[in-house]
């Protein structure tokens, strides 16, 4: 079962979720009334070129894109209305296991294809207001002083994390968590607590198929 952080309270959007949920949410809609997939890295190559000047889209990477669809479902899960992440797809075409065990992709598509989602317009500009006035005010750190935070918290957490990662290749610890680099750097860069960015990407990121895929 795939929970969502937001609704269960466990997360508190930051303005780095709001401006992402404002700029993913109408080209998703695009996405179901076209009826087209796209892969997690192809739907963050497209939004970087719809939003140049966003910072936010502009550092966004494909391995974090699900967990950023979390706060726009608790937006369609409010109205009754199918999950528009359904379009979106790991490199090889799959959707991850976590997905896969709350939605039918294929249910969610065809619905998602019939809504006019025109009609929820209005309705979803107030919600991104709401969202912006409820986020949590957040300092973006330096790229240094972020990059030290990953390197003694991951000194400390080696046990749980290699508990967590399958290492069948039995690689050294530096080689093995490389891949989680961008997506741990990504939430220290943008203000969040260490605690939070480890647990999103070690402890939950990594259980996901499609997350696997993308980091590859």
């Amino acid at each position: 079962m795939e929970e969502n952080h937001f609704i269960t309270g466990e997360r508190k959007p930051t303005p780095t979720d709001a401006e992402l949920a404002k700029c993913y949410y109408p080209i998703l809609c695009e996405l179901a009334k076209n009826q087209t997939e796209l892969t997690f890295k192809k739907f963050v190559e497209l939004a970087k070129v719809r939003y140049p000047n966003s910072e936010a889209v502009q550092n966004a990477i494909p391995v974090s894109t699900g967990r950023r669809f979390e706060y726009i479902r608790t937006y369609t899960k409010k109205h009754d209305l199918p999950d528009l992440s359904a379009w979106i797809v790991s490199q090889s075409g799959k959707h991850g296991e976590a997905f896969l065990a709350d939605f039918n992709p294929k249910k969610e598509r065809e619905e998602s294809a019939l809504v006019n989602w025109n009609d929820y317009e209005g309705e979803w500009e107030e919600f991104v207001a709401n969202l912006i006035k409820d986020t949590i005010k957040v300092k973006r750190r330096k790229l240094k002083e972020a990059e030290s935070i990953m390197g003694t918290y991951a000194n400390e957490l080696r046990n749980r994390i290699e508990a967590h990662i399958p290492n069948p290749k039995k690689l050294r610890y530096v080689t093995l968590v490389q891949p989680l680099r961008a997506p741990i750097l990504e939430g220290l860069l943008e203000g969040k607590d260490v605690e939070d960015v480890f647990d999103d990407v070690i402890f939950d990121i990594t259980k996901s198929t499609s997350a696997h895929e993308t980091m590859a």
